[in-house]
């Protein structure tokens, strides 16, 4: 398969040439027939609803824009998407997502519409390979009335790949990537025998060091295997499917270098060698239950997450005789998360449609640490510790869709909280086996307007909230020599947001854009610890609620939607304030401008024979990060402006286009750079291509 690739890559840039000379009209598998607005969405309220109609600020990645993809993770699919950035914390093989400039762990991540539940500090990874993913629906702004506590500032949502409409179908895929040296295989059964569908897919992706214009980076290799397996089957008006997946992944950790001589450090390394996810879940749904009661749903899942994390650091102990410290600790943390939702879709009255549900969560955490010291060289008595603990959350949600007009629709939604976190074993000294509960109302009201088929408007309102992780309250966490103790006491965070928003279609364009203002409250963090605070050792750190943050923005995306020329454009705008106690700063490390501006080009060349090419320049402006420190004096991080101009192509061969390519050409002027979210630089210039076969 790679020579053939290797072959087509270098028939590509003729054929590309030959596009407008042989051009006829948009090919059949485009986007030029339908509209983005017009697509169904289900995250909005938990119902199908097309976009145009959502009260929501949703963006959808079809499946034709997936297949034009040559990106290794789902992250770096979501980077022209008005409002997300893509983080890494060092971890290249591990990439999450930030919503409007809020932390990871603050945006729900969702496969099927069921949370994909993490714990760690840094946000939940998207632990789903590429391939598997048939739409992403993005909602920005707070989900938590519909989708729990982790959807303070968005949510996303990995629609899988189902079943097909012949006995039984093949597929095949396989790519590279210069900017690593990376291989990727993709392999998939799906079919329909007598009405069970059915897929059964695998993946296996490995990445070496990444390539910049500075050079290879260090400690940035990484490789992932996943499993996948799906059936489902109708019997009259009961819809019944079961779901497997499976992710193991590792990382290799990049550790700057001013990091790992921050005093008193003089060595630091980190990784990651799995970050494994494994997932059961059951789909059932009742329809046409009665005029009234268009449908009843339930889904439960049960998840694990395996997750080894391991740091080796060395510290020079200062004092007459100064001492050299090494402290190798290493984490082995198992999650388990068992979840079910029962929800019914009423018609209680003409012109309502009400969504109700309860959910029931129990995420417990199983962790065993290990610490190795040692003293010039002399090994210390090591600690061995465990602990665990445990969140058990019920909710109750609903929101009406209500029309009031023959043009406006009203929705308003409520969910109410009650949450019980809990230290259950704990050899660590100084923790307490302790127990805390929290019960929260937030509501969510909106209003969308129809001045005519083409022209929406819409504002809305939603309060969001958090409740600290098993980390922050109850088992603490390790930051380079440091433990982060964690701390019972801890409120949850929350937030209050407005938007306001319009949506129109005119003469084969769509324009979808938006004003938001968003205030967070009682966000958390981790502090030096105080002698009121019961540390064990001064030198530690404790999650406090160290701030609040103000954010306003403009989101903005529009596109030609038909003709064989199609320019596009995504932009945000934004201005983040964060205080923490008395410090207030609006440098928040969060660029005031960024987006993509891009041209794609449709062709359908011969009967045999469908072409695209796709130029596009991403960028963003400069960007500040000022923070507070121990030593009174802030702490000031810079990202240069940056912008970058990119190719990407591709053509699908043969009478039913059972073979395609795709050829991504990545920041053609070599541009040293990384963004305001990575920690890494950004792949130099490069080159990432995926052949794909389908059989029948």
């Amino acid at each position: 398969m790679y020579r053939l690739m290797k072959r087509s890559i270098c028939a590509l840039p003729a054929l590309l040439a030959a596009l407008p000379a042989l051009a006829t009209d948009c090919a059949p598998d485009s986007a030029c027939p339908g509209s983005l607005l017009e697509e169904v969405v289900v995250t909005g309220r938990r119902a199908p609803q097309i976009v145009m109609d959502s009260s929501a600020s949703i963006s959808v990645i079809t499946e034709t824009q997936l297949a034009r993809s040559t990106a290794s993770g789902l992250a770096d699919v979501m980077r022209d998407v008005p409002g997300v950035q893509v983080t890494d914390a060092g971890q290249p093989g591990l990439k999450r997502i930030r919503i409007r400039g809020e932390e990871s762990r603050r945006t729900a991540i969702l496969i099927d519409g069921q949370e994909i539940t993490d714990h760690w500090e840094v946000g939940t990874p998207l632990s789903l390979h590429p391939s598997m993913v048939e739409r992403i629906e993005v909602m920005r702004g707070s989900g938590s009335v519909l989708y729990g506590p982790r959807a303070l500032s968005g949510v996303v949502n990995f629609i899988t790949r189902k079943g097909g409409n012949k006995p039984l179908q093949l597929e095949l895929s396989s790519g590279f990537d210069s900017a690593t040296g990376g291989e990727e295989w993709f392999g998939s059964a799906f079919g329909n025998l007598d009405g069970l569908e059915y897929r059964v897919a695998g993946s296996n992706s490995d990445h070496g060091k990444r390539d910049t214009p500075q050079g290879k980076i260090p400690d940035t290799a990484f490789d992932n295997q996943s499993l996948y397996a799906w059936v489902g089957h109708d019997f009259g008006a009961h819809r019944l499917e079961l779901g497997y997946d499976n992710y193991e992944s590792a990382t290799e950790v990049f550790v700057a270098d001013n990091v790992k001589t921050a005093f008193p450090l003089i060595d630091f390394a980190v990784d990651v060698p799995r970050r494994d996810r494994e997932k059961l879940a059951l789909f059932y749904e009742w329809s046409d239950v009665a005029p009234f009661l268009p449908s009843i749903k339930a889904n439960i899942h049960q998840q694990r997450n395996d997750r080894k994390f391991d740091t080796f650091s060395s510290t020079l102990l200062p004092g007459p005789k100064p001492l050299l410290s090494d402290r190798d600790i290493f984490s082995d943390a198992d999650l388990e998360v068992r979840d079910g939702v029962l929800q019914a879709d009423w018609i209680p009255w003409s012109g309502h449609y009400l969504v109700s549900g309860i959910q029931y969560t129990d995420e417990y955490v199983n962790q065993e640490r290990r610490v190795e010291s040692f003293v010039n060289g002399i090994p210390m008595a090591p600690e061995n510790i465990h602990d665990e603990a445990s969140i058990e959350t019920v909710a109750l949600f609903a929101q009406d869709d209500w029309q009031i007009g023959e043009h406006t629709t009203l929705d308003a939604g409520a969910r109410q909280y009650h949450v019980e976190g809990a230290l259950e074993q704990s050899s660590r000294p100084g923790l307490q086996v302790d127990s805390r509960h929290d019960s929260e109302l937030i509501a969510s009201l909106g209003i969308t307007h129809a001045i005519s088929e083409d022209v929406v408007l819409r504002a809305s309102a939603a309060q969001g909230y958090v409740y600290p992780s098993l980390l922050q309250f109850a088992i603490g966490a390790y930051a380079g020599s440091r433990y982060v103790n964690p701390n019972p006491e801890l409120e949850p965070e929350t937030s209050d947001s407005i938007e306001s928003w319009v949506r129109l279609r005119l003469d084969g364009w769509i324009l979808d854009a938006g004003l938001f203002y968003t205030e967070s409250s009682n966000y958390i963090d981790h502090v030096f610890c105080t002698p009121g605070d019961g540390c064990l050792s001064s030198r530690d750190k404790i999650y406090v609620n160290v701030g609040e943050s103000t954010a306003e923005g403009l989101e903005f995306y529009t596109t030609r939607e038909t003709g064989t020329w199609r320019p596009y454009l995504s932009l945000t705008w934004m201005n983040r304030s964060n205080r923490y106690e008395n410090f207030v700063t609006d440098d928040s490390g969060t660029p005031s401008l960024s987006g993509t501006l891009g041209l794609l080009h449709e062709r359908r060349i011969s009967d045999r024979v469908d072409g695209w090419i796709d130029f596009a320049l991403r960028g963003e402006s400069d960007s500040r990060r000022e923070e507070p420190s121990s030593t009174g004096t802030p702490t000031i991080e810079k990202d240069d402006s940056w912008i970058t101009l990119n190719l990407s192509g591709g053509a699908s061969f043969g009478r039913e286009r059972r073979v395609s390519l795709v050829v991504e050409l990545e920041n053609l002027g070599d541009e040293t750079y990384s963004t305001s979210a990575e920690n890494l630089y950004a792949p130099g210039r490069s080159i990432a291509a995926r052949l794909n076969l389908a059989l029948e």
